[in-house]
């Protein structure tokens, strides 16, 4: 037993003395021995996708806490804001052969939800339906647009749109279902205003209706209003009622017109450059009024070379502008200018089945950028188409069609409507390569018949439409 306690109170001793030393040890290695110490403590961050991260500053010397020399501290950052997930920000001091790295953890997340639009707050449908449309889109700070994520949940009053990020964040939209029709049928006519002469039977063009519920409701438009023969504007009532009470009218004007027949007031339709994409649409335009108007073509587009012969064959009169229409080529010489005229004329004979004899020159006979290519050459060709046998023509009215300056179709209508008077001849210059200005067409019909002009088409024997010739 004694044995034993001075063995324990031996060791205990040397317990003593090893706990002493490492004290002291440990106290040396703090207060006196050399090392890289860094100032800062960090902490770990938690930062938003996308936002500005600016890593902390850091600093550290070379020492013991007695005295301690700053050294340079290099900093490597991972942090990527854009993108989700754990980086770090790494500081590495150095002194010499001593190195020590200090590591700042940093998170980014996405705490914020996606939204959701849609175009309406409630959505009708039609009773006893469950067809309904919705438009709506979502779209997320981080994973930008989620609509093919979205999700709906139908009640029998609402639908509620869902849609959750890659983040885990959640959104839900509720659009409120009514079902109830109150959206009012549509009824369409065949044709707008009309205009026919006096004496003509009026020809009911055709309507149709449809309805968001009901479908095809044609059956049941009420047409009302008549039409006599005396001059004047008449008024064609069209109404409809769908199964829910929705209603809908429009009118039709049929303008009843006396034709001037004295040749008083002539408007002469021109149009150059085709044919083209659109002339069939002119045609059908013309076709609409009875009007004929005259056609100054080219070879620029064979692929609708038939339509001269179309035009031809519903009583249109067909000139001859140009088969290049290469003011660089046509006016370089009287022998190029006629090989083309030529070449369009043969265009113009394998469509209808005879040669023209009116023209119109590229650019008009007052054009100057002949001068470029030829002096004088204008003065020798209005002579020379004569004198073999043509009739050319200019315009003394112009739909500003050519300018370059894209119109609507109004303005174009507007320029021809303004350039009428009282004289006896309008030679209306138009392009039917101009979709707007074809769209013209029938303003100007429509006032040229209700304001006692007459329209017509050119000939050899038509009127005097010269302009000053300047080259």
């Amino acid at each position: 037993m004694v044995i034993v306690k001075k063995f324990l109170l031996k060791n205990r001793l040397y317990f003593i003395i090893g706990f002493c030393i490492l004290f002291i040890f440990i106290l040396y290695f703090f207060l006196f021995s050399k090392r890289i110490i860094f100032k800062e403590n960090l902490s770990d961050l938690v930062i938003d996708v996308n936002s500005n991260f600016t890593p902390q500053g850091v600093s550290a010397c070379y020492g013991n806490m007695f005295k301690c020399r700053g050294v340079d501290v290099s900093l490597y950052n991972e942090v990527d804001t854009s993108l989700i997930g754990d980086y770090q920000v790494k500081y590495v001091a150095s002194y010499g052969k001593h190195k020590k790295t200090l590591i700042n953890h940093v998170k980014v997340v996405d705490n914020v939800s996606p939204i959701i639009e849609a175009s309406d707050e409630a959505i009708y449908v039609c009773p006893g339906s469950d067809k309904y449309d919705i438009k709506y889109s979502a779209s997320d700070n981080y994973d930008g647009d989620l609509s093919d994520r979205v999700s709906m949940d139908v009640s029998d009053n609402s639908i509620t749109l869902n849609v959750s990020d890659s983040s885990g964040n959640k959104v839900s939209k509720v659009i409120e279902l009514r079902r109830e029709d109150i959206t009012n049928p549509v009824i369409s006519l065949e044709g707008s205003d009309i205009y026919i002469p006096v004496g003509s039977s009026y020809n009911e063009p055709g309507y149709s209706a449809s309805d968001n519920c009901d479908g095809d409701i044609t059956n049941r438009v009420a047409v009302s209003g008549s039409v006599s023969n005396d001059v004047g504007k008449y008024v064609i009532n069209y109404s409809v009622t769908d199964s829910s009470g929705n209603s809908s009218s429009i009118d039709r004007s049929v303008n009843v017109y006396s034709p001037n027949n004295n040749g008083n007031k002539v408007i002469y339709l021109t149009f150059d450059d085709g044919p083209s994409q659109y002339t069939s649409e002119l045609l059908d335009i013309l076709d609409r009024y009875n009007v004929k108007v005259t056609f100054f073509v080219t070879g620029r587009n064979p692929g609708y070379s038939y339509l001269i012969g179309e035009a031809f064959r519903r009583g249109h009169s067909i000139g001859l502008h140009t088969n290049t229409h290469n003011y660089s080529y046509v006016y370089s010489s009287i022998d190029a200018y006629f090989e083309d005229l030529n070449a369009i004329n043969e265009i113009v004979n394998s469509q209808t089945g005879s040669y023209s004899n009116i023209i119109r020159f590229p650019g008009g006979s007052s054009n100057t950028v002949s001068r470029n290519y030829s002096s004088g050459i204008m003065s020798q060709l209005a002579s020379m188409v004569e004198a073999r046998g043509f009739k050319y023509y200019d315009w003394n009215v112009s739909s500003g069609d050519a300018s370059g300056t894209i119109m609507d179709s109004s303005q174009y209508a507007s320029n021809v409507i303004n350039g009428l008077g009282n004289g006896s001849s309008y030679v209306v210059l138009q392009h039917d390569t101009n979709i707007n200005s074809i769209r013209a067409v029938s303003s100007i019909i429509e006032y040229g018949l209700s304001h006692g002009y007459s329209f017509g088409t050119l000939d050899i024997n038509g009127p005097i439409i010269h302009h000053r010739i300047a080259n």
